[in-house]
């Protein structure tokens, strides 16, 4: 089997190339965490303008969710991962020259599109991998996600703590990714026969524009993006304000449910492989919700704390999973469903934080928590969708645990 350029697909390089995407997309994504306050101040903003601020970057996260589609079938994936990585070292740098409200608020939109269109761009070229080598490569990928934005932070800690200046270290980070990226992208899968576009070809027979599968794998993106936005954004304040935990202790919530998360993707596509991606979402998601709930009931810093390296382990292969599987999904117009899903999933962490938040406000913090919860226990009963779907030629279209799909 060769590619249209000639050359022999390899497993080896065409996921180095694949992990090396998804890492410099996380590393540009964590560095820029610790700089916001600096941003902040050198914008002149209060925290009601850093808010507009930030809205404009999760707009501008889902519009390039939304373009990534097109741009995917116009150019293929392997373009537009080897264009997004620069764009998105770009307008990190653009971030760092950001005068006042409203140019601070355009260069988030400027980097939440390059993101969201990086985004969907990975993944794909992800289910490309899986699907030329018959090999689950998804939840590992987004293991290295979940490291290198830890990563990219504590770079970023290092440099604002040695008064390093702003523009510098974005533009130098930056620079680093696209120089230390672009020897590996000349592997990124390439088609396997001459057709008009780049890109993977759906493995999964065709559906409807919005069939109930697609739905179901927007709602499991969805939830576990919410649980992920609220455990990261909320754990260290309920921890301090509810539970009573020290400052010093307050932020280990987030640590412990970061640590749960990266150590199951690791071990996400073995898993996937042994038991099958429904019985392995159900599972995960069933382990983060009940976790969750009795963290909630005991209350107490160690239960809590515990609880939420649960919740990290047990939702950590979940998107991975409904990433894979939208992907195998041809939609008409030769699209599939990665793109709508992953908008799902991204519109799910910035309506998830703000929904307990409201919550909160009307009642307490702990009750607001419920909300994750159930979102969990939603993930759980749509594991179904994310069952094996192969294509139809005499093959097996039923989901992993028998349950045939529509």
């Amino acid at each position: 089997m060769r590619t249209a350029d000639g050359a022999r697909p390899d497993f080896p390089r065409e996921r180095a190339a694949v992990t090396v995407t998804f890492a410099a997309h996380a590393v540009a994504a964590g560095t820029l965490g610790p700089w916001i306050p600096r941003l902040k101040a050198d914008a002149g903003l209060d925290e009601a303008g850093l808010g507009l601020a930030l809205a404009g970057f999760a707009v501008g996260l889902v519009a390039g969710t939304r373009l990534a589609g097109p741009l995917l079938r116009r150019i293929g994936g392997r373009r537009v991962v080897r264009g997004g990585i620069p764009a998105l070292a770009a307008t990190l740098a653009l971030l760092s020259l950001a005068g006042g409200s409203a140019s601070l608020t355009a260069a988030f939109a400027a980097f939440g599109i390059a993101s969201g269109v990086l985004d969907v761009a990975m993944n794909t070229e992800a289910v490309a991998v899986e699907g030329r080598f018959g090999r689950r490569v998804m939840s590992a990928m987004h293991g290295t996600w979940s490291v290198s934005v830890l990563a990219g932070a504590a770079i970023a800690s290092a440099g604002v703590a040695a008064g390093v200046p702003i523009e510098i270290h974005l533009s130098v980070i930056g620079a680093l990714l696209v120089a230390a990226s672009f020897p590996a992208l000349r592997w990124l899968p390439a088609p396997l026969d001459a057709g008009p576009t780049e890109g993977p070809a759906p493995t999964g027979p065709s559906e409807r524009s919005w069939s109930r599968r697609i739905v179901l794998l927007c709602l499991i993106a969805f939830a576990s993006f919410l649980s992920e936005g609220v455990a990261i954004d909320w754990s260290a304040v309920y921890l301090r304000g509810s539970v009573g935990s020290g400052a010093a202790i307050a932020g280990l919530g987030v640590v412990a449910f970061s640590a749960g998360m990266a150590a199951s993707r690791f071990a996400g596509d073995r898993l996937a492989t042994r038991f099958g991606p429904a019985r392995l979402v159900r599972a995960g998601a069933s382990v983060a919700g009940i976790a969750l709930a009795v963290a909630l009931a005991l209350g107490g810093t160690a239960p809590t704390i515990a609880g939420f390296a649960l919740v990290g382990l047990g939702l950590g292969p979940v998107v991975p999973a409904a990433f894979s599987a939208a992907g195998a999904i041809a939609r008409p117009g030769g699209r599939t469903a990665l793109g709508v899903v992953v908008t799902a999933g991204y519109l799910g962490s910035i309506l998830g934080p703000l929904a307990v938040g409201f919550i909160a406000d009307l009642e307490n913090l702990r009750v607001a928590l419920v909300v994750p919860v159930a979102m969990c226990a939603a993930a759980a009963l749509a594991a179904g969708a994310v069952g094996e779907r192969r294509g139809p030629a005499g093959r097996n279209t039923a989901g992993d645990d028998g349950v045939r799909t529509r």
